[in-house]
Parts: structure tokens; C-alpha cells; sequence
């Protein structure tokens, strides 16, 4: 199956994007949750505070569908 990463920031550095300066496609065997897709790929679940897909807020137990597009969102920081 085949899914598409995307996210900004520190966050992006951490995904490597390939496809262009956001998006990563990443081939998953099965229909693994969007944790453990991350835990394959070496980022930290705690760099990611939501993901976007389908037009909705996900939690990162959603398992994402062929083809899907999932916008990764990190933590709100700042000063």
C-alpha cells in the first residue's frame, strides 16, 4: 500500500521528503496505524501533535487508505 506524507518545519527534516519539498511517499505492508507507520520511518511520535486526512483532524491510531494523503502536524511552540 502506498501512502503520502506531508508536513513543514523541523518536522519535514525529520520525514525526508521525495516527492517535492513536503511530501514523502512511503510503501506500508498491511494496514498499519499512522504510529506505527511513523516508528517504521524513525520519527518520534511525540514530534507529531495530529494528522490531517480526508478533510479531518486524525488521531495517530488512524490507519491510513491507499493513496490517502496525510498532512502531519508538530506541536504549537513559540515565545
Amino acid at each position: 500500500m502506498v501512502i503520502y506524507l506531508r508536513s513543514g518545519g523541523k518536522l519535514r527534516d525529520r520525514l525526508k521528503p521525495d516527492v517535492d519539498i513536503y511530501t514523502r511517499k512511503v510503501e506500508v505492508e498491511g494496514t498499519p496505524t499512522l504510529k506505527e507507520i511513523l516508528e517504521q520511518l524513525g520519527i518520534p511520535d511525540g514530534l507529531v501533535a495530529f494528522a490531517f486526512a480526508d478533510g479531518k483532524v486524525r488521531r495517530l491510531n488512524y490507519r491510513p487508505a491507499e493513496g490517502d494523503v496525510v498532512t502531519l502536524q508538530p506541536p504549537v511552540s513559540g515565545g
